[in-house]
């Protein structure tokens, strides 16, 4: 413990709130029978995104520091859902913000890139592509909530975090960072047992749609 850094403690902390939510997130799936988006898990998700994106700045992985902020906003923004605060984006404002991602992440790349001493274009490629799967899958998630005005998870948000996940995890793992690494690890399970409950979620809306049950009987 004496040789930990504050960098350290921000990483380490970091996944604490990022293992955490996982489980919340699973355990709330778990009881309701479909993918639900909790509101602990948002503030865990903000928690966990602000300390991990300190240590990643310690670590100058600039790419990861872009997603951190970036999915830090979309987490802000599905908070103010759970209150009902929030009014609905117009697409085109939509449009320019996802953009506007878009544009942060190649820069963070290329910025990374010129900086990090031992930074190769390979596994930059890999890790801007991993998180632009990663940070994507909130967008989709964003604008799903903006069209219902409420927080949920669509089906697609869990196939874009399996595979950024996976990508982001091989980055980690080249890193040979145990925080990083740790961060990463978790997520399939919980991302392909959300898929198992988003997928019969689906088939029992489907039946009691072919039957003209109510969805809640």
């Amino acid at each position: 413990m004496s040789d930990w850094t504050f960098w350290d403690v921000c990483g380490w902390f970091g996944n604490v709130c990022f293992f955490s939510r996982f489980f919340v997130q699973w355990w709330q799936s778990e009881r309701a029978g479909r993918s639900v988006a909790p509101r602990l898990f948002w503030h865990l998700s903000l928690l966990g995104t602000i300390t991990l994106g300190l240590y990643a700045v310690s670590r100058q992985t600039y790419v990861l520091v872009a997603g951190y902020v970036l999915n830090g906003l979309i987490y802000a923004r599905n908070l103010t859902f759970q209150r009902g605060e929030a009014e609905t984006l117009s697409p085109r404002l939509a449009s320019l913000l996802a953009a506007l991602s878009v544009l942060v992440l190649v820069a963070a790349s290329l910025f990374e890139l010129r900086y990090r001493a031992d930074s190769s274009l390979a596994w930059i490629a890999v890790a801007a592509v991993g998180q632009a799967f990663w940070s994507s899958r909130f967008v989709v998630q964003w604008w799903a909530s903006e069209r219902t005005a409420e927080s949920h998870f669509p089906r697609l948000f869990w196939w874009l975090s399996l595979v950024g996940n996976a990508l982001l995890l091989a980055f980690a793992i080249h890193l040979r960072d145990a925080k990083f690494i740790a961060g990463f690890v978790p997520g399939p399970i919980v991302q392909i047992r959300n898929l198992m409950l988003s997928s019969r979620a689906a088939a029992r809306d489907e039946g009691r749609a072919r039957t003209g049950a109510e969805p809640g009987a």
